[in-house]
Formats: C-alpha cells, sequence, structure tokens
C-alpha cells in the first residue's frame, strides 16, 4: 500500500462505529475476533451486546434489546446495504487461512487489488486491506486496546438513484460536514491502488448516476452513499429490522453538536429512538451525560 499522502484537518471527526444485530454471539467473536483480528472491548460487552476495537473504531453487535418490559432478543441479523473496508496490520493470507481453518466459507482473495473479499456468516459483505503506512498513527483506541484489525476505514451505503445530491445537501447544510463532496457512483478512494470501489454495483447498476462521500478528520475516513438502481428502497429502515443498523459519528466539540442538533430540530429530522427510551439504563446515561453538558 502507499504512503499516507492526504490532509487530516476534516470538519466531522470520526466514524467511530457502526450497529449490527446477530443472533448469537459466539458466530460472530469466531468471525471478527478470531478470524479478522478485531479485539472485545471488555467494559463495553455484557449480555446483550458485543463490542469489538478496530483501534478508535468498534462493531457494536447487539443480540438483545434491553427495553422497559425487560431484556427480549433480536429477532434478525442485520446487513449492511453495501460494502465495508477494514484495514489490517497483517498479511492478508493470514486472515484468509484463519477463516478457511474456521470454516467460514465467502471469502477471496483479489491478487490484483490486494485485498481480501469477505462476507460474514449473517451476509455482510467487507473488503480487507493492509493499511497504508503511517496512516494508524495518533489514533488511539478503546479501553481493551487493538489487534491485528486496526480501523474501519470506509462504509459505502447503497442508495437509490437521485439520493446523492440530497444526502450532500444534508451532511454540508444541516450537520456543517464541509469534507463532503458528489462523484460519478463507484469511484474508487484515493488510498486504492487497484481501484477497488466497494459495493456490489456495477456496469449498468451504476451507469450514469453519483454517489456522496462524506470524508472524516481524525482518519482516511469515508462514508460514502453509492447510487445503483439495486439499491433497497428508501424507507427500508422502517419496514426490515435486518435494515434498521445505526452508525455513530463523532463531532469535535460539544458546541458543534448542539449547532447540528439544533439545525436538526429544525428541519424536523430528530429521531426518537424506542429502544433508547424504554431502555432504563440507557435514559440514565443519557440524562447523566445532559447534566455533564455533553
Amino acid at each position: 500500500a502507499a504512503a499516507w499522502p492526504f490532509s487530516r484537518t476534516r470538519m466531522t471527526a470520526l466514524l467511530e462505529h457502526i450497529n449490527l444485530n446477530i443472533l448469537d454471539e459466539p458466530t460472530a467473536r469466531e468471525f471478527y475476533v478470531s478470524c479478522l483480528g478485531a479485539v472485545v472491548n471488555e467494559p463495553t460487552t455484557n449480555e446483550r451486546q458485543l463490542h469489538v476495537n478496530m483501534g478508535a473504531t468498534q462493531f457494536h453487535l447487539l443480540r438483545k434489546y434491553g427495553k422497559a418490559e425487560g431484556v427480549t432478543p433480536v429477532t434478525a441479523a442485520q446487513r449492511w446495504a453495501g460494502e465495508i473496508e477494514l484495514w489490517t496490520s497483517e498479511r492478508l493470507d493470514a486472515i484468509a487461512d484463519r477463516l478457511t481453518r474456521h470454516k467460514l466459507r465467502g471469502h477471496v482473495r483479489d491478487g490484483a487489488s490486494d485485498v481480501l473479499r469477505v462476507r460474514c456468516p449473517y451476509g455482510n459483505a467487507f473488503v480487507i486491506r493492509h493499511e497504508a503506512p503511517g496512516s494508524c498513527d495518533g489514533w488511539g483506541c478503546h479501553p481493551s486496546g487493538t489487534g491485528a484489525l486496526t480501523r474501519l476505514v470506509r462504509a459505502v451505503h447503497d442508495v437509490r438513484p437521485g439520493a446523492a445530491a440530497r444526502l450532500a445537501h444534508f451532511w454540508k447544510e444541516t450537520l456543517g460536514g464541509e469534507a463532503c463532496e458528489l462523484q460519478p457512483s463507484g469511484t474508487p478512494p484515493l488510498w486504492c491502488e487497484g481501484g477497488v470501489a466497494g459495493g456490489a454495483g456495477s456496469g449498468e447498476d451504476i451507469a450514469g448516476l453519483q454517489q456522496c462521500v462524506v470524508r472524516f478528520g481524525a482518519a482516511p475516513q469515508q462514508l460514502v452513499f453509492a447510487e445503483r438502481r439495486s439499491a433497497p428502497p428508501s424507507d427500508e429502515y422502517e419496514r426490515n429490522e435486518a435494515a434498521a443498523y445505526h452508525i455513530c459519528v463523532y463531532l469535535e466539540t460539544a458546541e458543534r453538536f448542539a449547532a447540528c442538533f439544533r439545525a436538526c430540530e429544525a428541519a424536523g429530522l430528530l429521531y426518537a429512538n424506542e429502544i433508547a427510551r424504554d431502555c432504563p439504563d440507557m435514559s440514565r446515561r443519557m440524562r447523566e451525560r445532559r447534566r455533564q453538558g455533553c
């Protein structure tokens, strides 16, 4: 991989985690920890969820909802509509060997692009690439540390044609993310020597369409909303639990967060998460953070 040549000064700080519901913890541990090389974050892992570290980024793997009436298991594993790129500090062949030993199928080594394409047991698609030298300097990590899997670097989410321009307007005007641009759909990231764009679409699926690229300041990170004719409907989140995942984005300051909150409130875009509202422990933590000015 090429040395890291890009500026770290961007408006939005970090794409910190993606939450994907799972049906059982042993299967998730085997894939993310034993095979890919992530590390369990012990302080935030409990009977309801498994958190795995990749440097300063994580996957939150929820298997039980904590509600006012009690803890209930999730009913569907969640599948990201697109592709997620992860960086590793070890040889790709070592990861492929572990996947084979654990009898986890669905991985292909793309020698031309020097990436490993992997599908998790629940169908999520990952591109794993060796990290660029110097790119992870100063990133930090969560309390339990980090392993060979060093970061969540790019998440490509498929959206319907026409959505990219609206999403770019939202990220720029409402969330204040200046490092946001429109590109032809399927454009690969700048660090990608082999031209792997990410996502499943190609040819007629993306011809003439756009993607909205949001860049993050703490890393060479991108959140990409790629228009594809095969993308799921825009209301899939409301209709299908398997599509009701979420992301967590960090902003630089409390002032920036307050400005974003006010802008979203004015635009009528605030979403009352029923699970958070009904979970006593989460409600308590939210009240504490408000008192602390967070």
